[in-house]
C-alpha cells in the first residue's frame, strides 16, 4: 500500500533471470540481513556479459578453440573451481560470485578462447547462472543438458607455480631479485644469483667465501 516495493518480475525483465539470482547471493552472506539496492545489479550484469563474450570473436561470432589452454589459463580456472568448492560447502554464495568475476577477467585478459578452459566453467557456473550456462553450452554444440554434467575437478598441478622469487643478499643487505625454476638445484640457483649484474658490481672482484640459501625465502653471498 505504501508503493515501496520492487517486483521481482521488473527486475528479471530488464536484467534477465540469471543477474537476478547472482546478485541476491552477491549481496552478503546468506545467514545476515541485506540492504536491497538496486543500482548495484548492474554491476553482475556486467559480469554476465563480459562472460558471454569469451565465447563469441571479434566479429561476434560463437567461436572456441580446440587449442591447448595455457598454463595461466589452466590456473586461472583451477584457482576458481577450488575456491569456489569450499565457498559452496560453506554457503558462502557471495564469495563464490567473487571468485567467478575474478576468473572471467582473468581469461579475458589472457583472450583466452579454449574449450578446455571455457566449457568447464560454465559446468561451474551453472547452478549459479542456470540460462545463460545453458544456452551457451547448447551453442557449443552439446545435446544433452549441462545440468546432467559432472561438476569441474579440482586439480592441484595446475595452480602451483612454476618459479620461484628470490630475493640476493650481499653481507645480509638485499641488493636484487631473482626469479628461477623451482626445479633447479641449489648449485643452479647459486650460479645464476653469482651472475647476476647487479651482484657483480657488489662482489667487484672480492672473494665469495659462501652462498646461503634458505628454500623458498632467500640466498645471501657472503663476501
Amino acid at each position: 500500500r505504501y508503493f515501496n516495493v520492487i517486483n521481482p518480475d521488473d527486475v528479471v525483465a530488464r536484467y534477465g533471470a540469471d543477474a537476478f539470482r547472482m546478485y541476491e547471493m552477491f549481496l552478503g552472506p546468506i545467514e545476515q540481513s541485506k540492504p536491497w539496492d538496486i543500482n548495484k545489479i548492474d554491476g553482475v550484469s556486467k559480469f554476465l556479459r563480459k562472460l558471454w563474450s569469451l565465447f563469441f570473436n571479434a566479429e561476434g561470432q560463437f567461436y572456441l578453440s580446440d587449442d591447448s589452454p595455457s598454463p595461466e589459463e589452466l590456473k586461472a580456472l583451477h584457482q576458481a573451481i577450488k575456491s569456489i568448492e569450499l565457498d559452496i560447502n560453506k554457503f558462502s554464495f557471495n564469495t563464490c560470485v567473487s571468485h567467478f568475476m575474478i576468473c572471467v577477467n582473468e581469461l579475458k585478459r589472457l583472450n583466452c578462447s579454449s574449450s578446455q578452459i571455457l566449457l568447464p566453467l560454465l559446468q561451474l557456473l551453472a547452478p549459479f547462472a542456470p540460462h545463460i550456462s545453458e544456452e551457451l553450452w547448447h551453442k557449443s554444440g552439446r545435446k544433452t543438458s549441462i545440468h546432467l554434467e559432472n561438476y569441474p575437478v579440482f586439480e592441484q598441478k595446475y595452480t602451483e607455480e612454476s618459479s620461484l622469487s628470490y630475493p640476493v643478499c650481499i653481507n645480509g643487505k638485499k641488493r636484487s631479485m631473482l626469479e628461477v625454476n623451482k626445479n633447479l638445484s641449489k648449485d643452479e640457483i647459486e650460479q645464476q644469483a653469482i651472475a647476476l649484474d647487479v651482484i657483480q658490481k657488489w662482489i667487484d672482484g672480492k672473494p665469495v667465501r659462501k652462498v646461503i640459501i634458505v628454500p623458498n625465502k632467500m640466498i645471501n653471498i657472503v663476501i
